[in-house]
């Protein structure tokens, strides 16, 4: 691991608190059985601060599986298909406040990030990201080697692709861009170019501290494309189980994902009482129309 990359990450990572983030937090740990190390924020609401009529995105750090949950067949799928996602809600000065939180433990999401395959949480653990709890001093280094190690990930997946000279926008715009395509996203092809901009202070330091590591990756791009192309078709595969995963743990799960649709691409989805009582069963015509019209890709 580059210790330059690492003591960036370090270094950038900051806490952010006040006291809607607060709320949410005792919620979390009460919910978890106070077995969380720490908790991550992530998204546009993290660079925003703005709160209200939004989703709040966290990642909770836990120590075990069998620890925060009670319910067994939670801990089963957090196991096989990572990570569970769960809606909450906290009312702070007479305003209500919204959030998604995916659970992981610290170990898992480590491997995840350094050794897994698809990009769906290297590419995450890549950008920005804050944190609003941790438990020991010692959460913050982890949380900067996750990201490290995220950050390699995504370097190794992504360079054998330029195979001449290139800049980091050029990086950074081809590998958010691949890596939206590698889960049923409901965003456009513009969206990586925004998100790039938005923090490209952030994402030039970083690619100048991957250049400076002496990676051995495989330059075949043939190869490299094909890697791709399965990431891109399981990456489909595990965003639709996780959908339906997510309706039994996410209350409102259902309208919750019809308002992300439509609130990404203009397409409104009509949601009703047999699509939320059996989402296994009646919302696969739902998918495959969007999927075939390309509101989500």
């Amino acid at each position: 691991m580059s210790k330059q990359l690492a003591k960036f990450f370090y270094c950038g990572l900051q806490y952010q608190q006040d006291e809607v983030l607060q709320a949410f937090v005792e919620e979390i740990n009460s919910k978890l059985n106070f077995s969380v190390l720490g908790v991550v924020f992530y998204g546009s609401c993290m660079r925003s601060r703005k709160y209200q009529d939004a989703m709040l995105d966290f990642y909770v750090i836990v120590d075990k599986y069998s620890n925060a949950y009670r319910n067994y067949w939670y801990r089963i799928g957090n196991h096989l298909l990572p990570p569970n996602v769960f809606f909450i809600q906290t009312y702070v000065n007479g305003q209500t406040y919204r959030a998604k939180y995916a659970v992981m433990t610290q170990q898992g999401l480590l491997t995840a990030v350094s050794k897994g395959f698809h990009s769906y949480f290297w590419a995450r653990f890549t950008q920005p990201i804050s944190y609003i709890y941790a438990s020991n001093d010692d959460f913050k280094k982890q949380l900067a080697d996750i990201q490290c190690n995220a950050a390699q990930s995504f370097y190794y997946a992504v360079m054998p692709r330029f195979l001449d000279s290139h800049t980091s926008s050029e990086f950074w715009i081809e590998g958010l861009q691949l890596t939206y395509a590698a889960e049923l996203r409901a965003e456009t092809k513009a969206r990586a170019t925004h998100i790039y901009h938005n923090d490209k202070e952030f994402y030039d330091e970083v690619f100048s501290g991957l250049l400076a590591i002496e990676y051995y990756y495989q330059k075949n791009k043939l190869l490299n494309n094909f890697k791709w192309k399965i990431r891109i078709v399981y990456g489909k595969f595990l965003s639709v189980l996780r959908l339906m995963k997510a309706t039994t743990t996410f209350v409102g799960g259902v309208d919750y994902i019809a308002w992300k649709i439509e609130r990404h691409t203009g397409e409104p989805v009509q949601v009703n009482n047999k699509m939320r009582k059996y989402p296994w069963i009646y919302c696969w015509p739902v998918i495959f129309r969007l999927f075939k019209q390309g509101r989500v890709r």
